[in-house]
């Protein structure tokens, strides 16, 4: 959020705020297949600031949540602080999904610092791997040369800053090179490829507890929270929508999107960890607001006496301002404690008329003495009026059967809502990626939202072979802008040529192109004269000649990595 129009909290609300069982359940089927599982977290560094013990966290309440899972796991590998370079990671890869077979998933968390400074090639975004005496960067295709040796499926969570770069996701110029594709893999990261990832402390004492806010929120779903038709089953998708909907610091990326027929946990009705958690059920009015506007409400349910907290957090100059963050205490009773219940809250935000920006509200409780993280909110703010500077830039062409997605960049000069449509030649509706959806600031140069196609229709069928064009619509104050994008190419086949590019054996070692300093942990944006790799105002060149160059350029390189 601008400083010179940044948001001050009013202390006025509708309540006193002070400043500071494992049996299968009939309705699941048989598994098919065994599950494993290596849980990763790197908190030492030597370029990067410690995150201990978030890292050493994020791996316990992962492993708790999986073991959990009615379903069972053969086997839930812990190693917090363990691996610590390369060849470490390989061989624990190697140990622990020794036993895998082609029926079977095989879960990788890495839990670590990310690097991507937003120029160049994707390929340079790397994991670090440390123990905080000596430190490895680790690239995308190294890590899937090891994954791409396990038979089977495998569900690779990345929480870490940067790692939407792994999958080529959250980036200004779109992808050069994407990792991951394919149908054995299903992939979540915790932040866009040009986003900082957070995590947080408690107090200043060396055992405090902390963890990411990703990995909370991640935990945290996994059960009734997420499970939006109740059949006790999270698929990918669902608990994708739920990062979207609680984890306000980032912005969550997935592969493949709109999956919703992967299960990523089973749970039973009398082991709901969205039922064990203290503040449940978090619903707010509204999330999109216009500058000006004063109240923000939200409703909860509070499921056993607990001491909560709001905590505001601004966004200015392409930061959250946690150091800045205003917090508020709940009370209903004389110890300072919310009883249980269903609540409702208002709070006033007193702004400038032209206000706008992102602020997030998140809600903490503190239990034996700990911050608990309990969930959040993203607020979008736009203006009253003025122009949005609407433009759209796509990849030009795409080939959906072999894993492969299109991304659509919405640019936008300030916070909005957006509405996303694909539509054919004849201008029909094909698919509707995003209605009234509201922005996020994801980093990108120029200011731009992201949106993937996966090439499927309204009806989940997949469109036919041609030409697409992505239409966007924002509405600020009584004017409503549109924009249509270049087209986008829907290839069916492949042909002879990405045949061939597809059998030329994969290059070892790391990509060419490495960062040339390790950035903090904020994310760095790219200049704002670097041009993006994608355009949405490149005329389309004849057919054969566009396959021809594209595949050269993006199929080569993806199936080379393969």
């Amino acid at each position: 959020m601008r400083r010179a129009a940044a948001f001050f909290l009013a202390a006025a609300m509708g309540l006193l705020l002070l400043p500071a069982c494992r049996a299968e359940m009939p309705w699941i089927e048989a598994p098919q297949g065994e599950r494993r599982a290596l849980l990763v977290g790197c908190d030492h560094f030597v370029t990067q600031k410690g995150t201990w013990p978030a890292a050493e966290h994020n791996v316990e309440i992962l492993g708790d949540a999986l073991e959990e899972d009615v379903r069972q796991y053969a086997l839930i590998r812990r190693c917090p602080g363990d691996v610590t370079t390369a060849e470490a990671l390989s061989r624990a890869i190697a140990e622990t999904f020794s036993d895998a077979r082609d029926a079977d998933t095989s879960l990788l968390y890495i839990a670590t610092h990310g690097i991507f400074d937003g120029r160049g090639s994707n390929g340079g975004a790397a994991l670090i791997l440390s123990d905080g005496e000596t430190e490895e960067l680790l690239f995308a295709e190294q890590l899937q040369q090891m994954l791409d040796a396990v038979p089977g499926r495998k569900v690779l969570i990345l929480d870490a800053c940067n790692s939407g770069a792994f999958i080529g996701k959250g980036l200004s110029g779109g992808a050069d090179r994407v990792s991951f594709t394919g149908p054995d893999y299903k992939v979540l990261c915790s932040a866009g490829g040009s986003e900082a990832s957070w995590y947080f402390q408690g107090n200043q004492e060396p055992t405090t507890a902390g963890a990411s806010y990703f990995a909370t929120v991640l935990t945290g779903g996994l059960g009734g929270g997420s499970d939006q038709n109740g059949d006790g089953l999270v698929t990918m998708d669902e608990i994708y929508g739920y990062l979207m909907d609680n984890y306000a610091a980032s912005t969550p990326q997935i592969y493949p999107q709109n999956d919703g027929d992967f299960v990523l946990y089973a749970y039973a009705g009398t082991r709901d960890r969205e039922r064990e958690k203290a503040v449940t059920d978090l619903a707010f009015d509204d999330t999109v607001l216009i500058a000006g506007q004063s109240r923000v409400s939200f409703s909860f349910t509070v499921r056993r006496e607990v001491a909560l907290y709001y905590q505001v957090v601004y966004h200015e100059n392409g930061l959250w301002r946690f150091e800045e963050a205003q917090q508020y205490q709940d009370a209903e009773t004389e110890n300072g404690t919310v009883l249980p219940g269903r609540k409702a809250r208002n709070i006033l935000l007193h702004t400038d008329e032209d206000a706008f920006g992102y602020a997030m509200i998140q809600l903490i409780t503190l239990e034996a003495g700990q911050p608990v993280f309990q969930g959040a909110r993203l607020l979008c703010v736009q203006p009253r009026e003025g122009d949005v500077q609407l433009n759209a830039a796509v990849d030009p062409a795409f080939i959906p059967g072999i894993g492969q997605e299109a991304c659509i960049l919405a640019q936008h000069s300030v916070p909005c809502a957006l509405s996303v449509s694909i539509v054919d030649s004849r201008g029909d509706l094909v698919r509707r990626l995003a209605y009234d959806m509201p922005s996020r600031p994801q980093q990108l140069q120029p200011n731009a939202s992201s949106f993937y196609w996966d090439g499927r229709t309204q009806r989940g069928g997949m469109a036919p072979a041609g030409l697409y064009t992505a239409v966007i619509r924002v509405r600020i104050g009584d004017r409503t802008f549109m924009c249509e994008s270049a087209p986008i190419e829907l290839i069916g086949v492949a042909p002879a040529e990405a045949l061939e590019a597809a059998e030329t054996p994969a290059p070892s070692g790391a990509p060419a192109t490495t960062p040339s300093a390790a950035p903090s942990i904020a994310p760095t944006a790219a200049p704002a004269d670097e041009p993006p790799v994608i355009s949405a105002v490149e005329k389309p060149r004849p057919l054969q000649e566009r396959i021809l160059k594209w595949l050269f350029q993006k199929m080569k390189i993806i199936c080379n990595n393969l």
